[in-house]
């Protein structure tokens, strides 16, 4: 099988393609043929020198399964995740507790980008518990953990406003959110979108954003950033992350909201393993709305 290494401090030119041994079926592991990985912000920044080993979505089919692991079997579809680069691969062994069985109907490529920044959106969300009736602000509304963010807190009644850039803004409105865009007097555009009040503040963006909350009046304890974790001690707002949501039962709740049409995981754009640099740059250049996604194993290859 082919696997992404990166063994050395050099940016996007140090991912290259390894040939490597199927991994076997370790007590507690399943074996999964991947069929999408998601590359998010956080695979950028282990590319420059960051100590953080990035978590890595990953869906495909069990292809095997080892001693003391219930609830799959070869041919299950499923989707998880993975610390490491092993996610980037035709194969890879999964403890089973980091999987869930696939919603039937969910595409592959929003299976396989649904743990990272969508479970950190989540978590944002419970950390500040928008209500109905009241707004929240999101700083970073067009990435991953904003617009996830911003979905999860309309359903629960919430007025979202999204900051983000002005290419974002006609998106954001798609959404059900008010868009206003990041710079100069930003302030002042929040108070006369949402006649002033505002009642719950989570940044996904990172440094100033914190700052921006408390200036609208935002307790801080209705604070939250899933980026700017030195600030957040230093203001005494929350921090949060992915683990931080719940696990595979706060999973499986995404991915049945996926599959259900109520949770949108735009798809900006998909590449072989081969191509993943190419796919990095992408992210990491253009920054665009929605996931950027590597096929490791051809959909018409059998699993047998």
């Amino acid at each position: 099988m082919r696997v992404v290494r990166y063994d050395r401090f050099a940016g996007i030119d140090g991912l290259y393609l390894e040939d490597a041994t199927i991994p076997a079926a370790a007590p507690g592991h399943a074996v999964v043929q991947i069929r999408s990985t998601c590359i998010n912000p956080g695979s950028l920044s282990a590319l420059h020198g960051s100590s953080y080993v990035p978590v890595r979505d990953l869906a495909g089919i069990v292809v095997a399964v080892g001693a003391d692991v219930s609830g799959f079997e070869v041919g299950t579809e499923v989707l998880g995740w993975l610390q490491g680069w092993a996610a980037h691969a035709e194969y890879a062994a999964v403890p089973a507790d980091q999987l869930i069985e696939k919603p039937a109907g969910l595409p592959w490529d929003v299976a396989g980008s649904l743990f990272v920044t969508p479970m950190a959106g989540l978590a944002g969300v419970q950390a500040v518990q928008p209500r109905e009736g009241e707004t929240l602000v999101v700083a970073g509304a067009s990435g991953g953990v904003g617009l996830t963010a911003v979905q999860l807190a309309q359903r629960k009644g919430a007025t979202v406003v999204g900051i983000a850039g002005p290419a974002s803004a006609t998106r954001l409105a798609d959404l059900g959110a008010i868009p206003v865009v990041y710079g100069d007097g930003v302030a002042a555009t929040i108070r006369d979108e949402v006649g002033g009040k505002v009642d719950a503040f989570l940044d996904a963006y990172g440094p100033g954003y914190i700052d921006l909350a408390l200036e609208l009046g935002v307790p801080p304890q209705r604070i939250a950033t899933v980026v700017d974790y030195r600030g957040a001690q230093d203001k005494g707002v929350r921090a949060t992350g992915t683990m931080d949501a719940g696990g595979r039962t706060a999973l499986r709740e995404l991915a049945e909201l996926a599959a259900a049409g109520e949770l949108q995981i735009p798809i900006a754009a998909t590449y072989s393993l081969a191509d993943v640099q190419t796919a990095y740059r992408r992210l990491s250049e253009d920054r665009p709305f929605g996931r950027v996604v590597l096929h490791p194993h051809d959909p018409g290859v059998s699993v047998e």
